[in-house]
């Protein structure tokens, strides 16, 4: 039985347990100046993008590009890109809708897919070395369900063929488990199937209810537009009819540690995300949620829903384990310099 533990937090937080996982973690808000310091070059993505937007429903022909090694272990001073007074209006207004839709959602259930790419130890070009399927739910303002159900690895056909480009497939891991975590709002439920053990992190009641939402990543549910542009250096980049493409890079240092930058596609309509695109650390690293017909606000949930986010109880022959948050608090309470890139 093989037990599958992340390697970076940052291929979790960008969903919305995030928030509730490390918001005992998160700084205080520094002082930027948020819109006057948006700012872009001109860089585009390598061609794997291509074939990531397109399988959130993207014409590979229009797909948003964006730079690969951005954030990597030199950071450029200042903002990472300039925008003209057009484009920070247009940045501004997005945001706006977004924040004016997001502030309707009670509740979301949705299946999403997650696609993990390593340049260095991953298969050649545009192919995923991990495919997840798993659901996110969520109930406002800080109740989550993230669980991941079915894990596919590329597997090379012959296992003597040491090239880079070699013909395999996803083979499914039956045995292997993926990540699930539960958030009631008062604590994070984390099953760590490989010690058997049930680790819960208390979150401080200051972090309670809405002030969630000012977690890691608040990229999901209940972000504002002024706090958006006040944590991240944001433009949006060219985009089907259909989406909206924004490229966000983290002016905090706690972010930063957790995530280069983050690509997230909108829809139009909804103004809710389709998929999520996060660049971890290093710049060798990506992965990429794609969200599956997202059922928001549906009526007659039924007890199963709400049971979702219940405080679990320890399985059978397991230990509850509780996180240490003494050091945490006070980290919580002082201001991080900003990110100078």
């Amino acid at each position: 039985m093989t037990y599958r533990r992340l390697a970076a937090p940052a291929a979790f937080t960008y969903l919305a347990l995030a928030a509730c996982r490390l918001a005992a973690q998160q700084p205080a808000p520094v002082d930027v100046q948020a819109s006057q310091q948006i700012a872009a070059p001109g860089v585009q993505l390598p061609p794997a993008s291509n074939q990531l937007v397109a399988a959130a429903g993207i014409q590979a022909g229009v797909a948003p590009q964006g730079p690969a090694q951005a954030g990597a272990a030199v950071q450029p001073a200042g903002p990472p890109f300039q925008l003209t007074p057009v484009d920070q209006q247009f940045v501004l207004q997005t945001l706006q809708m977004w924040e004016q839709e997001s502030a309707k959602v009670t509740t979301f259930n949705s299946e999403f897919e997650r696609w993990e790419y390593d340049a260095v130890f991953g298969p050649e070009g545009d192919t995923a070395m991990i495919k997840a399927k798993g659901t996110l739910s969520f109930s406002k303002p800080d109740k989550g369900s993230f669980k991941i159900d079915e894990i596919s690895r590329w597997t090379k056909k012959d296992p003597q063929n040491t090239a880079a480009d070699a013909p395999g497939d996803w083979a499914a891991q039956p045995n292997e488990i993926g990540e699930h975590w539960v958030c009631d709002g008062k604590a994070v439920y984390e099953y760590n199937h490989r010690d058997k053990q049930l680790k819960v992190t208390t979150i401080p009641p200051e972090m309670r209810g809405q002030e969630i939402v000012n977690g890691p990543l608040p990229f999901l549910f209940g972000a504002k537009a002024n706090d958006l542009m006040t944590r991240y250096w944001i433009r949006t980049k060219q985009s089907a009819p259909t989406e909206i493409w924004i490229e966000a890079y983290p002016r905090w240092q706690s972010d930063a540690a957790n995530y280069d930058f983050v690509d997230v596609m909108l829809d139009r309509k909804t103004m809710q995300p389709k998929a999520i695109q996060v660049h971890l650390p290093g710049g060798q690293q990506r992965h990429v949620y794609m969200f599956k017909e997202p059922k928001i606000n549906e009526k007659n949930l039924g007890a199963w829903f709400t049971g979702l986010f219940s405080s679990p109880r320890t399985p059978l022959g397991w230990t509850k384990v509780m996180a240490d948050q003494a050091a945490a608090a006070p980290q919580a309470a002082k201001p991080q310099a900003a990110v100078q890139r």
